[in-house]
Order: structure tokens, then C-alpha cells, then sequence
């Protein structure tokens, strides 16, 4: 549980694990997986029965208030919220466990 950062962190990657750390307060439990794609795309996971009975929508919403204080250059970085309750699965889950193994 808690926040990981694949790959190599920078400073984006970190601003965006600290924002993330205090939704992982709020909601013990959680598992957040994030890594940067490429040099202007950082990816997420978020899994937390946080989102049970919610919309993908209303997940995303309330995952990014967590993100709204980003510096400007590192929030347009982000370029894929994956929000999930524990045991749903994903298309996108195989891109968290190796990015590496998927950069071009």
C-alpha cells in the first residue's frame, strides 16, 4: 500500500507523490502507482475503496482535487488518472506493474 513511484522520480513525479500521499491519509488503505511516460506525461493509479458507489467520472473528480495545487507545468504533465476500487481490474493495469517494459 501507500504511493510508489516506478521507474526513475524527478522532481514532477515527487510534487505529484506528495500531493497524492495526503489522499493516501485520508483514506488508509489506498494503493497509488505513478510514473512518468514521457517527458511531459505522468501517468497514475489510484486504487481505494474510497470510490465504491461512485461514477469513473466522480473518481476523477475527487482524485484530482488532491491535484489542484500542482505547479502549473507539472498538472499539465498529467495526462492519465486510472481510479479504481480494490479488485477491479483495468485495461491499463499491465502499463503500472513494467512501464518500462512498454516505452517506446
Amino acid at each position: 500500500m501507500g504511493v510508489k513511484i516506478r521507474m526513475k522520480p524527478d522532481s514532477g513525479l515527487e510534487e505529484v507523490a506528495r500531493a497524492l500521499r495526503e489522499f493516501e491519509q485520508d483514506h488508509p488503505g489506498t494503493d497509488i502507482v505513478l510514473y512518468r511516460y514521457n517527458p511531459v506525461s505522468i501517468r497514475m493509479k489510484i486504487v481505494s475503496e474510497k470510490f465504491k458507489g461512485m461514477s469513473r467520472s466522480q473518481r476523477h473528480d475527487y482524485a484530482m482535487s488532491y491535484l489542484k495545487d500542482l505547479d502549473p507545468e507539472t498538472y499539465a504533465d498529467l495526462s492519465l488518472l486510472v481510479c479504481l476500487i480494490p479488485g477491479e481490474g483495468s485495461m491499463m493495469d499491465y502499463e503500472f506493474e513494467d512501464p518500462e517494459a512498454l516505452m517506446p
